[in-house]
């Protein structure tokens, strides 16, 4: 193990000759297994870096010898055979890899498994591919044996990589015979319809996929390759086979953040990247910034990039974006070459690979005409042999050698195509596939559903958000309420990611002759006379503010109190009003007797800017009573008999921020962004920070206040000014958890949280010494300056 900032420099590529060139694409690769290009990869080049997560990577040496020893752990601890399934369920941390070559090593099959998933999600990819060693951490054991105990599956073993016991072990491979058709992994997929199936993948399709990628990117071993999808998804895997195709190093984020994307790529110094689904929107999203250009991207893949934005995105980060296209079950199957700048905003999803032959086809199965829209079907290499334990699904989607994809597409003039629909019953949700009918059968297992349909329903972010028809047992009520609950019941059975946002209640369903729901139908009657519909997001306008005050919004979600700062224009900023109406909101729903828990959050990019600068104090009389508004809101979080959660969303600006120290937690999205520049502008902070920000952050605090820098939500996380970091659309949801978490039945939350927090009599010392800084800035004439520095810093920006 290495610190990557001793050895990572990347030297100029230009000259350099790609490992694969383009006119090889088309051939067998040279390797024939993933297991021989690590050991070919450790012998050539054994100090050259590899896997690099955070600031520490690892070599091709490193990762072989780790790789071989727990191979053998795995044979002669667990009792691993050729053939065996081993499930994989680790975040992206560098077990994940290592697990993964290790059982390929030991002649057994990979089962990725999303390690976001719940019991029954997990329950049923157990059972299905009959994997009984799971390799994963300490946090998802105990859900691991909850599910095998569910499914009443036996006796599965647990291998805790943080513990892994390889030290005595060979750090030679195992004597295992391992082919290009020996099966590599079981990869689950929502395929083309119903329930998770897995794709069966050889070692052949992972090193043909890394070939012909690496021909695709024309990368060579001076690159650096960087990913941040979970590593249980095919994305990472096939970037860790393009690594070890050209002997370049991988780094792997531990998430996806939009705004702190391009910063990790500059920090890396990553050559190339692949993003998809809703990652190029977000990424545009954010705010342009002087430094963008400064990277050392030469190539993005993506996949359903938006041609509108093409260009544009091309131009702001100085690097070709070009499209590719495949499927889990065939890997890699279009491209657009990188000199072809034609391509840019057509919406062409490129022309084969070399190994790969495409076709066009009407519901016959002839092929369509140049021009007509018909269903895309491939043959060729990489390619699943099946999905396993399918044969009728295999048989419906391989037939003659051709896999049909369910997507629907039309030729372009110069040979390329062009995506027009899908006929698959399924929702893209961001970059995740979610099945309908596994949706159905959970809503369906409740007995308040007599029946339900799952579409997709299109959404400016993430492309489609999930939405659910459903009809009601007889007497049930369609109420708010009612879709809470039924989609709760959901929420603890599938991934997030999986639930509905959306339920319409109907009185029944238009159907097909076969009686299947038709669900074109469905939806045509739904645009024009829609039922009794729920938008269940969290975050959402309601009608419950008050008269007092409509920027505090107030809702009780899961019994939990949802206070929602809602004035995006003016990015939440708060007058002297609104911040009565929050103290006033917080008591109300702190006693306890309305809600378990409060979540504080902000609508729009901002969790709040803090002070209304369009109302900024003309006295100091004015000022000590915008200052005290903040510090009744300071007493009143602290004086709650229940959890309080700072669910920060975006921008947290001054008084804003020093909101959040008083809460018992801070859940940021990547998007949050904390700034205190007080002191740059001649005020005092408030809001007790010199009493709660050292208790959160130590000997950062005098950084943050005297030196008002902007801090991230990674480097919030790494000091300890947040507590987690959640991905933006699930926010809300996870701070509601945290709370249902603090608050189990027959609880002592309430002593607790006296226990825990500052005490007030402290506070309120911190309160006069702040008063007395207040006057000592008012004497020297700062705040004056400060409250006119200000302004003009905000001038004629909302």
């Amino acid at each position: 193990m290495n610190e990557w900032g001793e050895r990572a420099g990347v030297a100029s590529l230009s000259g350099e000759q790609p490992v694969v060139p383009v006119e090889r694409m088309g051939e067998d690769p040279s390797t024939p297994t993933l297991n021989a290009l690590l050991s070919e990869c450790a012998t050539r080049f054994p100090d050259r870096e590899f896997l690099r997560f955070g600031d520490t990577s690892w070599t091709f040496a490193e990762i072989d010898r780790w790789t071989s020893k727990l191979a053998h752990r795995l044979i002669e601890v667990d009792g691993v055979r050729v053939g065996d399934r081993v499930a994989i369920m680790l975040p992206n941390i560098v077990h994940w890899p290592v697990a993964w070559l290790a059982v390929l090593k030991a002649g057994a099959v990979a089962v990725p498994i999303n390690s976001s998933y719940k019991s029954a999600d997990l329950a049923f990819v157990l059972e299905d591919s009959g994997a009984r060693i799971v390799v994963t951490d300490r946090e998802r054991a105990p859900l691991v044996d909850d599910a095998a105990t569910e499914r009443g599956l036996g006796e599965v073993r647990i291998v805790d990589l943080a513990e892994d016991g390889t030290g005595p072990f060979p750090a030679t491979a195992p004597e295992v015979v391992v082919d290009a058709d020996t099966l590599a992994n079981l990869q689950y997929t929502s395929g083309t319809t119903g329930f998770p199936k897995a794709c069966v993948l050889t070692h052949d399709y992972w090193v043909r996929l890394g070939w012909v990628c690496a021909a695709i990117t024309e990368l060579g071993p001076e690159d650096v390759l960087l990913t941040a999808q979970p590593f249980s998804y095919m994305d990472p895997q096939w970037n860790t086979a393009l690594a070890l195709t050209v002997g370049a190093p991988l780094v792997v984020l531990p998430r996806f953040s939009a705004s702190g994307f391009i910063a990790d790529v500059r920090r890396h110094r990553a050559t190339f990247c692949y993003v998809l689904g809703s990652m190029p929107t977000l990424l545009f999203k954010q705010e342009p910034h002087p430094d963008d250009l400064d990277n050392d991207l030469r190539l993005v893949l993506c996949s359903g990039i938006p041609a509108g934005l093409h260009a544009q995105l091309e131009q702001r980060w100085g690097a070709p974006w070009r499209e590719v296209f495949g499927m889990t079950e065939s890997g890699v199957d279009l491209f657009s070459p990188v000199d072809d700048t034609s391509a840019v905003g057509s919406g062409s999803l490129g022309t084969p690979v070399p190994s790969k032959t495409i076709r066009v086809v009407d519901r016959d199965g002839n092929d369509a005409r140049d021009g007509e829209p018909g269903e895309m079907v491939i043959s060729g290499k990489p390619m699943m042999n099946g999905y396993w334990n399918r044969p009728e699904a295999t048989a419906e989607v391989l037939r003659d050698g051709w896999l049909r994809t369910g997507d629907v597409v039309v030729r372009r003039p110069e040979g390329g195509v062009q995506l027009v629909g899908r006929v698959k019953d399924m929702v893209r949700r961001g970059g995740e596939n979610v099945a309908s009918a596994e949706v159905e059968a959970a809503l369906e297992r409740d007995d308040a559903v007599v029946d339900s349909a799952v579409v997709a329903e299109p959404d400016e972010v993430l492309g489609e958000e999930v939405k659910a028809f459903v009809q009601l047992a007889e007497g049930i009520e369609p109420e708010r309420a009612t879709a809470e609950r039924i989609t709760e019941r959901v929420r603890h059975q599938l991934a997030h990611f999986k639930v509905p946002r959306y339920v319409e209640f109907v009185p029944g369903f238009p159907r097909t002759p076969s009686e299947r729901i038709n669900k074109p139908a469905l939806k045509g009657r739904a645009a024009e006379e829609p039922g009794i519909t729920h938008d269940l997001r969290p975050h959402r306008e309601s009608a419950s503010a008050t008269a007092t005050s409509n920027v505090v919004d107030v809702e009780v979600v899961r019994e939990v109190a949802v206070v929602t700062l809602r004035r995006p224009e003016k990015l939440n900023a708060l007058d002297v009003e609104a911040r009565v109406r929050l103290a006033e909101v917080i008591r109300e729903h702190g006693t306890g007797d309305t809600a378990r828990g409060i979540v504080l959050t902000g609508e729009g990019r901002a969790f709040s800017a803090g002070e209304d600068l369009s109302a900024t104090p003309t006295s100091y009389d004015e000022l000590r009573t915008a200052l005290e508004t903040f510090h009744d809101i300071t007493r009143a979080i602290l004086q709650t008999n229940v959890p309080v959660i700072a669910a920060v969303n975006g921008l947290a600006v001054g008084g804003a921020s020093e909101i959040t120290l008083c809460c018992d937690a801070r859940i940021a999205s990547p998007a949050a962004e904390y700034y205190q520049p007080e002191n740059r502008r001649g005020l005092t902070i408030s809001n007790a920070s010199s009493v709660l920000l050292p208790r959160l952050v130590g000997n950062h605090a005098m950084r943050m206040i005297l030196g008002s820098p902007r801090i991230g939500a990674d480097e919030a996380l790494r000091i300890g000014l947040v507590d987690e970091i959640a991905p933006q659309d699930e926010l809300l949801d996870h701070a509601i958890d945290t709370v249902h978490a603090w608050t189990p039945e027959n609880s002592t939350t309430v002593p607790h949280l006296v226990l825990l927090r500052p005490q007030l009599e402290e506070v309120e010392k911190a309160f006069a010494r702040e008063d007395v800084a207040g006057q000592q800035a008012w004497d020297s004439g700062m705040v004056s300056a400060g409250v006119a520095g200000f302004w003009t810093a905000k001038a004629g920006r909302p």
